[in-house]
């Protein structure tokens, strides 16, 4: 519940037309406003004043407006502020003081919702928890989150997210983290940045803000989140490391990637216990040690723990695994491809059992001055882990060279300019190998390397754009039909 007296205790803030004293939750999107709810009008591409009367009509009890011409119908609060985000901001962490929930606060360059997700099983088997929505991570979602928090509430675990220096640090100043997590160090919008020291620094500023004598949970097979943290004087906290090395204090040992499951041990506090993740990958791992680690740390029993993470799937859309035929398996992963992302799936395809290994890999975007070197580097990742390879866009040049150079025989690479293109190469592989085989599909958004994974399964795009500029899958446009082919 917010109230009314946090909103005008605020700086600028001021009361213009009376009405209700108390909020069920913040919004900014009528979308997903409820009747009683708090308005905020954020200004950008879209004015969110222009919104006000649709969240009246909907039910909304007050509005927080930096438009001082703006008016509503009588008994709808209305606040005027000098800058409506900073104002959802500030509120949002007096809320987070206020509150005597412990927060977990969960950032790195990939692997951040799978984690939080875990992490929030885990903690749900004790404790009444509150975790962020989707990928709420930026500075809009992180606030909404942090007013969500209600009295019962006794843990809140919430994703933090950048793509510029600066960003992580603006956030956990709200959030003001118990415990912070962090996943790894990867090349996810190194593009912004001078460079993965810098993106590095930037993670780490998460734990800066940890509270005194808090908790920080890392990857401890991480070298160079292990510098970032190093050069952090920090002597009150508390440090848990995660991985498959030996040096930490929870580790993965025995690890098998079947089909639709993970299966090893977790080896903590003198214990060596079986595990069984239900999903393929050791990406996966690493994100279910450091749900336990957090677990451990706030009372959750390892096994409890370890059974609350066989009984959570991972988000959806990561990596998703479909038996087409017995002698076909695609690993849908084309939600986006950051560079980690896309290193994470190739190690995937990898480690699945198959006679031909198809990667159909688009390119990688936003990368800045990296775009050539990172290309490389999943190149050579996929020569090792395919068998065969089809690259969509000039931009994967670099790609399909490094995998030449690192094994892939030349006949086997093919580079085409779409994602339709690229379904046509990937049905004559798989038709003309005989025994297993498995195909990864990934490739950033802008490409629909979708197209692919529909193709395969005997839908074709009616669509002959070769890059759309809609942002999402297109087996969900409404501009768009498919039919059997």
């Amino acid at each position: 519940m917010i109230q009314l007296d946090a909103l005008r205790a605020l700086s600028g803030a001021e009361l213009r037309q009376d009405g209700a004293s108390a909020f069920g939750q913040a919004a900014t999107d009528t979308r997903t406003l409820a009747d009683g709810d708090l308005f905020f009008a954020l200004a950008g591409a879209r004015d969110g004043h222009a919104f006000i009367p649709d969240a009246v009509t909907k039910g909304a009890a007050g509005v927080v407006v930096s438009d001082p011409s703006v008016s509503v119908a009588d008994g709808v609060t209305m606040v005027f502020v000098p800058d409506t985000l900073w104002a959802l901001q500030q509120l949002a962490a007096a809320h987070r003081r206020r509150s005597s929930a412990e927060v977990v606060a969960v950032t790195g360059s990939v692997g951040k919702t799978t984690t939080k997700t875990l992490i929030a099983a885990v903690l749900r088997t004790k404790h009444d928890i509150l975790a962020n929505e989707a990928s709420y991570n930026n500075h809009i979602g992180v606030p909404l989150t942090l007013l969500g928090i209600e009295d019962r509430h006794t843990h809140v675990v919430s994703e933090v997210g950048t793509n510029h220096r600066g960003e992580i640090d603006a956030l956990a100043e709200l959030i003001d983290p118990d415990l912070a997590v962090l996943t790894t160090i990867g090349y996810a919008h190194v593009g912004n940045f001078a460079s993965r020291d810098e993106l590095a620094d930037e993670k780490a500023d998460l734990l800066r803000r940890v509270r005194p004598h808090g908790v920080w949970v890392l990857n401890g097979d991480d070298a160079l989140l292990a510098t970032a943290a190093g050069r952090i004087d920090r002597p009150d906290v508390t440090a848990i490391r995660v991985g498959f090395g030996p040096g930490n204090d929870i580790r993965a040992t025995d690890v098998v990637v079947h089909e639709h499951a993970t299966v090893g041990r977790i080896e903590a506090d003198g214990r060596s216990l079986p595990f069984e993740l239900p999903a393929a990958g050791h990406h996966v791992v690493y994100a279910a040690l450091l749900a336990v680690a957090v677990g451990r740390h706030h009372g959750v029993d390892l096994p409890v723990g370890i059974e609350a993470l066989r009984q959570t799937p991972p988000p959806a859309g990561r990596a998703d695994l479909h038996r087409l035929s017995d002698d076909l398996l695609v690993i849908d992963d084309s939600y986006n491809a950051s560079p980690d992302a896309v290193l994470s799936a190739l190690d995937l395809l990898g480690q699945l059992p198959g006679r031909a290994k198809v990667a159909v890999l688009g390119e990688m975007r936003e990368l800045g001055d990296f775009t050539d070197e990172l290309h490389q580097l999943a190149g050579t990742h996929a020569g090792a882990a395919a068998t065969h390879l089809v690259t969509i866009g000039a931009a994967t040049k670099h790609l399909a060279e490094a995998a030449v150079a690192a094994g892939l025989k030349p006949s086997r690479v093919i580079t085409v300019d779409s994602a339709l293109d690229a379904h046509a190469s990937a049905r004559r592989i798989v038709d003309s190998t005989p025994g297993p085989t498995v195909v990864l599909v990934k490739g950033s958004r802008f490409r629909h390397t979708e197209r692919v994974y529909l193709g395969l399964t005997g839908r074709q795009v009616a669509c002959g754009l070769d890059v759309c500029s809609l942002y999402i899958n297109c087996a969900s446009c409404p501009k768009l039909s498919t039919g059997s082919g």
